[in-house]
């Protein structure tokens, strides 16, 4: 529920009204629009944990490398 918002004037006079209606409409818009903008997965590419990572790190062998030399 919004209610009507004056805007006053340094002097004090309402330059101003606001109805409810305007600010619903204007909020109900950007809520949309940000809804729309989210996603749950940021970026295209899947996260490969780190422990992941240092385990396969560690047990892959380089073709050709050779651990006799």
């Amino acid at each position: 529920m919004f209610y009507d918002v004056k805007i006053m004037s340094p002097k004090g006079e309402v330059k101003r009204i606001v109805s409810s209606q305007e600010i619903s409409q204007s909020y109900w818009k950007t809520f949309q629009y940000e809804e729309a903008n989210k996603s749950l997965n940021t970026s295209s590419k899947k996260q490969v944990p780190g422990w992941v990572k240092k385990r396969l790190d560690t047990e892959y062998v380089m073709p050709g490398y050779n651990s006799a030399a």
